[in-house]
């Protein structure tokens, strides 16, 4: 698995375009859960109740994440530059993802 990974990396580009992409749509996900937080609807009874069960279903998904990343980590990280940072921040991505989904898919459902 780790040499799958390794080839994944040796083949980014070379102007990190993937890596922008990662970081562009996480500083969305997390724009947009600032702003439900800060919004009306977030600061009523509805809202926090939203919010608690998206942050805990994103805990959930930290510890999978840091789970499996302490698995992988060294043996893909330690490869190169690129392929730490690039790590990170699908961590990130997914992290932030997961809470702002939650709180669109839970904003319809409660």
């Amino acid at each position: 698995m780790t040499e799958s990974l390794k080839s994944f990396f040796d083949n980014l580009p070379v102007n990190h375009w993937s890596s922008l992409v990662v970081v562009a749509l996480s500083i969305l996900f997390i724009v947009y859960s600032i702003y439900f937080f800060f919004s009306k609807e977030g600061k009523d009874e509805r809202g926090k109740k939203i919010i608690s069960t998206a942050s805990f279903i994103s805990f959930i998904v930290t510890l999978i994440i840091l789970f499996a990343l302490s698995n992988l980590f060294y043996d893909v990280a330690s490869y190169n530059k690129l392929a730490y940072s690039w790590i990170l921040n699908f961590a990130v991505l997914l992290i932030s993802a997961t809470e702002a989904i939650g709180i669109v898919i839970l904003k319809k459902s409660i």
